[in-house]
């Protein structure tokens, strides 16, 4: 299938999640990727055995791309990589700062190789700063950037059940690289991006800075509720919950007309703007359960679908695999299918395998030495 990035070959130098996740990218728009391991291999191989004896992780992250097992404190294998990046046009790497220049491939050195590459350093905290050689792993940056403090029942600071920080950061390298790629179609000249975890989500966490230093107001976990709306989050009918979101006037409105039967809701004072809701959600919450509980779950969605309110499930993981709405690809591992989650713009229709350590390391030396 022709796609939008065949002619691209991308070399990452990568381990863990973001910089693999930045390169998957890649993959799945049809650019070639060839993924550089170190002798023993990404580490991500190792964080569990559950799919065919394989990590998950490495299976999401890793289909389609080229694995050759190199180590830099050998000639043989810096000269293999100078081969590979004088063809490149995208270098990824997310060794601890500092790591590449020492061993010769730092940006520098890159552009002697080849000025039209574009090289991507995904790291911790960035560079030049107090925090540069800190350890930084995802669960690490989202308590630094105040996201745990967000997230989470009221005093009780939770990390997000997902690698957010980590796939943010690759989503965001992603980004910035296509953008270095469109302005070499003008310069023919390559250039150094660098990407942090910390700056991606301390970027995400704007809003709630914003809400301190001008508003004076520290924001903390919500549960399912939020801190800036309301409405917002799970109410319980007679047989379960059912989570709802309103974001405007009008929506708030219909709420009280069509589905609350409840009109006079709209002109309480304590519930004319959406910050006068916020100010009084414990009382708002007790006046929409009070109608909530008298009707099931399928009632209720009956209700909001007909009124145009948002409305939804609190589902589990076990529930998301039946999801009508999602989409799914198969890959390969050792020979075996397995069905993972497909990205709503990737359309790839044939299965494509996850390497092996090294799987490729014979054809590849024979192809660049």
């Amino acid at each position: 299938m022709n796609k939008a990035l065949n002619d691209l070959l991308v070399v990452s130098l990568e381990q863990a999640v973001a910089a693999p996740y930045c390169s998957r990218l890649f993959a799945e728009g049809g650019a070639r990727v060839i993924k550089l391991e170190r002798p023993e291999g990404d580490f991500a191989r190792a964080y569990d055995s559950v799919v065919h004896r394989e990590s998950a992780y490495f299976v999401w992250l890793n289909a389609g791309k080229e694995s050759v097992s190199v180590d830099l404190r050998r000639e043989e294998d810096c000269e293999l990589l100078r081969s590979m990046l004088a063809r490149a046009d995208v270098f990824i790497e997310n060794l601890k700062p500092g790591s590449l220049s020492r061993l010769g491939f730092g940006y520098d050195q890159v552009r002697e190789i080849n000025p039209r590459a574009v090289m991507c350093s995904i790291s911790g905290y960035g560079t030049n700063n107090d925090y540069t050689n800190m350890k930084a792993y995802d669960a690490l940056i989202q308590a630094e950037t105040g996201l745990c403090s967000v997230t989470g029942s009221p005093g009780q600071p939770a990390k997000v059940g997902a690698s957010i920080c980590d796939i943010a950061t690759g989503l965001t390298a992603y980004g910035e690289i296509l953008k270095a790629l469109y302005a070499r179609e003008r310069s023919n000249t390559g250039e150094y991006v660098e990407c942090s975890l910390f700056g991606t989500l301390a970027e995400w966490m704007a809003v709630p800075l914003a809400y301190y230093e001008y508003g004076g107001k520290l924001l903390q976990g919500t549960g399912m509720d939020h801190s800036m709306l309301a409405p917002y989050g799970a109410f319980e009918a007679a047989d379960g919950a059912v989570f709802i979101v309103i974001q405007n006037q009008r929506e708030w409105q219909r709420l009280c007309c069509e589905v609350l039967a409840s009109p006079s809701l709209v002109e309480d004072p304590r519930y004319r703007t959406n910050s006068d809701r916020v100010a009084h959600v414990g009382a708002l919450r007790e006046a929409i359960e009070e109608v909530f509980r008298q009707f099931t779950r399928e009632q209720l969605f009956s209700k909001l679908d007909a009124a145009q309110i948002a409305f939804g499930n609190i589902n589990d993981v076990s529930d998301l695999g039946q999801h009508p709405a999602l989409k799914r690809k198969e890959v390969s591992v050792s020979g075996k299918p397995v069905s993972l989650v497909a990205r709503g713009t990737d359309n790839s229709t044939s299965p494509v395998a996850v390497p092996t350590l090294d799987q490729h390391g014979d054809r590849l030396r024979a192809e660049f030495i």
